[in-house]
């Protein structure tokens, strides 16, 4: 009998724990494949060196875009462009624009359209959290991974409203860098179950966008590291960049 009570007690403790599971909010817009690249594995970057430079087998922030044709630059007609996109095709919510280089030369994707970052929206729906989910009554986060935006401070609207993005946003020594911006949102813009951000680029004719992300926390910057190899020729080659950079 002491038996059986424990075991109905075991049972009802694990179905307790079951429905007392709780939620959070965390949805992509686009998927973390390092823009279709992956790790970019016979590429390489503008200055002649892994562009997986963090060496975590994808490329995200701290890495950079192949330079296709290895010209040492990553650039609208460059020939650069890319377009790795799939299911993203039918997509509805700015996962359309991911996976694609937003190209003024991206003839094959986008047909005479120019400046294509600018005004891309990236919008998520969701079931708003209760009552007992973790993420309840809290602010969350836009993050954008991103590459080649040049421009600084990055601006963006967010909930209709206009504001710089934090982080280290733009150039990082090196054509096609890859970085992350992210913005608060508050929880008083989460009670409608959607959170929209739109993308301010109108002087941009080169950007790429792997996915944005709502979340509890901002992702990380990872430490950056000389692409490789890391010589003082490179180095040398990075100030060319550089001044390259300044003179577009």
């Amino acid at each position: 009998m002491k038996k059986t009570t424990l075991l109905s007690t075991l049972a009802a403790s694990i179905i307790l724990a079951q429905v007392s599971v709780s939620f959070a909010v965390t949805l992509y817009i686009g998927d973390k494949d390092g823009f279709g690249y992956g790790s970019a594995a016979g590429y390489v970057n503008e200055l002649g060196g892994n562009p997986d430079a963090n060496g975590n087998g994808i490329l995200d922030p701290g890495d950079a875009l192949p330079d296709r044709n290895t010209n040492g630059s990553v650039a609208s007609g460059s020939q650069d462009d890319f377009d790795y996109r799939s299911a993203e095709l039918s997509a509805t919510n700015g996962a359309y624009y991911t996976d694609v280089a937003l190209s003024n030369s991206n003839e094959a994707a986008f047909p005479n359209q120019n400046y294509i970052a600018h005004n891309v929206l990236f919008t998520f729906n969701f079931t708003v959290p209760t009552i007992g989910d973790i993420d309840y009554g809290q602010d969350h986060f836009i993050n954008l991974v991103y590459a080649d935006y040049d421009v600084n401070p990055m601006t963006a609207i967010v909930e209709g409203a206009t504001v710089v993005l934090e982080g280290t946003t733009t150039f990082g020594g090196i054509d096609g860098f890859i970085w992350r911006a992210y913005k608060v949102v508050s929880w008083s813009d989460m009670l409608d179950g959607v959170v929209t951000i739109t993308i301010h680029a109108p002087d941009e004719p080169y950007v790429a966008f792997d996915y944005a992300l709502l979340d509890m926390e901002p992702i990380q910057v990872p430490e950056v590291g000389i692409p490789e190899p890391a010589t003082m020729a490179l180095f040398g080659s990075a100030l060319v960049a550089l001044v390259r950079k300044i003179r577009k």
